[in-house]
């Protein structure tokens, strides 16, 4: 067996972005398209400042500060800026009056402050009382403030979150390239597996990694394209395998690891032409993952319990599919921990223990840790590293890895 940093090393090591593809910003967005992670393949610099002019932070009027800072001073009152277009030529604020302006309007020639509405009043003349004066350049947000022409906001391997796509969009940007998101075939292998809502027959359980995988994997930016349940027999697993390679870049294989009769998946790769990089881990669950290729398909097997499937694509499937998607840091998300109760792990094999953490950092396991017991999978939101023959005592510092 070897260790879990050897496995991911190796695997990661073997992995690239994939090529990028030129998509059009807003279609990205569009109501209704995926809202799978995707990252950037190029340096964006901004084609224009933001803001790209000096406009008013406030609703309020548009003055020569000076003409605010004498006793008891009314300043004459004569046009409006909103905000929106303006003449090229507009003329420049003469000494002694005040032009009324909306937040976001450019900032007249000759105007260096905004008077905020609530500090001054119009007389019955209709003359602008000063109540508070203003110092220069107060309530003015200045071009580039936020970001200059020029000036880079996005790095290759950046995720094109929400936030970045609202600052690429206020640049003005209408395409980017990002990495191909990687297509995924997922197989499970099992006689005894029966969709949900069929009449479950003696000795057979109903299929519930398929679904769980899905949403996990796209979570990482993959593209699921295919989902299928195939039975403990050597010609479907080898047309299974020779199916989804046609179909996929990434084959990901649930059950049939381990060294049972029916487990089939690793024999058939190999009659397949695949060659087999790894397999066995020295963790807990998980140890039974392999990883293999052919030419440019990837195969990565996992346990079948729906728990040591659900732990190790954590922990090795989503990293792979974040390499071959773009990311600039695709490992594991991880984070310190304290525990609130004691752990121990006998074993000789690290443990990666379901967990809940919150919002204080404090780190909960949920439950009885067997590899079939789903119900403390469906509590946790984390996995708690534990080291081999260890025994930890609340208060200690762990390692935390998220989802």
């Amino acid at each position: 067996m070897i260790s879990y940093e050897e496995a991911l090393g190796r695997l990661l090591a073997g992995l690239h972005a994939n090529p990028p593809e030129e998509l059009d910003l807003a279609a990205l967005v569009a109501p209704g398209t995926s809202t799978r992670p995707r990252f950037a393949a190029q340096i964006l610099t901004a084609p224009v400042s933001l803001p790209p002019f000096d406009n008013s932070a406030v609703d309020g009027y548009a003055v020569r500060a000076v003409d605010t800072q004498s006793a008891d001073p009314i300043l004459t009152v004569s046009g409006s800026i909103p905000a929106g277009p303006t003449p090229d030529d507009s003329i420049p604020l003469p000494p002694g009056t005040a032009t009324r302006i909306f937040t976001g309007a450019p900032i007249p020639a000759g105007a260096d402050a905004v008077l905020m509405q609530e500090d001054c009043e119009l007389d019955p003349e209709g003359g602008l009382l000063v109540l508070d004066p203003v110092k220069p350049w107060e309530n003015i947000r200045f071009a580039g403030d936020d970001v200059k022409a020029g000036a880079h906001i996005l790095a290759v391997g950046d995720e094109l979150t929400a936030q970045r796509i609202a600052l690429l969009q206020a640049c003005g940007i209408q395409t980017v390239n990002l990495a191909t998101a990687p297509s995924v075939a997922l197989i499970a292998s099992g006689s005894e597996l029966r969709p949900a809502g069929t009449p479950l027959p003696p000795g057979c359980i109903y299929e519930s990694n398929l679904g769980a995988l899905t949403r996990l994997l796209e979570s990482a930016g993959a593209r699921v394209v295919s989902a299928v349940v195939i039975p403990d027999d050597p010609a479907a697993t080898r047309a299974a395998l020779d199916d989804a390679s046609r179909l996929a870049q990434v084959i990901v294989t649930v059950g049939g690891a381990s060294v049972g009769d029916h487990d089939l998946f690793k024999s058939a790769a190999l009659e397949l032409g695949f060659g087999i990089d790894f397999w066995r881990i020295a963790m807990k669950p998980g140890k039974p993952f392999f990883a293999g290729r052919r030419d440019q398909t990837y195969l990565l097997g996992l346990p079948g319990n729906p728990v040591s499937a659900f732990a190790t694509a954590v922990l090795l499937v989503l990293p792979a599919l974040r390499q071959l998607a773009g990311a600039d840091s695709p490992a594991p998300a991880s984070r310190p921990g304290i525990l609130a109760e004691p752990i121990a792990n006998p074993g000789s094999r690290r443990h990666f223990v379901r967990a809940r953490i919150d919002s204080n950092a404090a780190v909960h396991p949920t439950g009885v840790q067997a590899s079939h017991i789903l119900s403390s999978l469906a509590a946790a939101n984390a996995l708690v590293d534990i080291p081999a023959d260890a025994a930890l005592e609340p208060g200690a510092l762990v390692r935390v890895i998220t989802w």
